[in-house]
């Protein structure tokens, strides 16, 4: 993958609405909604968020104003400048994984949940690289099969203007593809061979001409 070897950094959701509301863009909110935070955010756990920044060193206060320190700077200028939003699902009948992407040209990050509530958050080059490994981690997932087959992964890139394109890519036990671009009721599937996945994928999330 294209994600540096760094170790990652620890982030629970409450730091996450914290370094959000601090951010304060339009780009910020759409990470906020990405995460599945607003119905959590608002002043207690944005308080919360900012007692435990403080405490572990990754924010401070200079001249009364709240200030992203160490690693957290990083994370809340990808926060306040992102622009490309990817949310990545793996899926097998006995495991699942969820992942959200988010960045722009000038730096990405990926938001690994945990059902524990502290997540880990690491680097990628920028918004082009956060594409490039998120069809990454759905070739060597279906391709692999860590998690045995049948297999899935969906990729649904998140517009500014709440729209989205979806591509949902099955491995079936034989390790077959199909691809299903859109989410229509009843969608047609497509066989799809391995050395077609990533043109498929990023036609499917129209970032490349259909």
């Amino acid at each position: 993958m294209t994600t540096q070897e760094d170790a990652p950094l620890l982030i629970t959701e409450h730091e996450l609405i914290a370094l959000i509301a601090l951010a304060g863009t339009a780009g910020a909110l759409k990470c906020q909604s990405l995460f599945r935070l607003d119905h959590a955010a608002g002043a207690p756990l944005e308080q919360a968020g900012v007692a435990t920044l403080l405490e572990r060193g990754l924010m401070t206060v200079e001249a009364e104003s709240l200030v992203p320190a160490g690693l957290a700077t990083g994370v809340a200028g990808v926060l306040a400048d992102a622009d490309a939003w990817l949310e990545v699902a793996l899926v097998t009948p006995e495991a699942e994984h969820v992942y959200f992407l988010f960045g722009s040209g000038n730096g990405a990050l990926i938001l690994s949940l945990s059902k524990y509530g502290v997540h880990e958050l690491r680097p990628v080059t920028n918004a082009d690289g956060m594409f490039t490994t998120a069809i990454e981690m759905v070739r060597y997932y279906l391709g692999t099969a860590p998690d045995g087959r049948p297999a899935a992964g969906t990729l649904r890139r998140h517009l500014a203007d709440g729209t989205f394109h979806s591509v949902h890519v099955k491995a079936a036990p034989d390790g077959s593809l199909e691809i299903v671009t859109g989410d229509e009721p009843q969608p047609a599937p497509a066989p799809l061979g391995p050395e077609d996945l990533e043109d498929r994928m990023r036609q499917g999330l129209g970032l490349l001409p259909a």
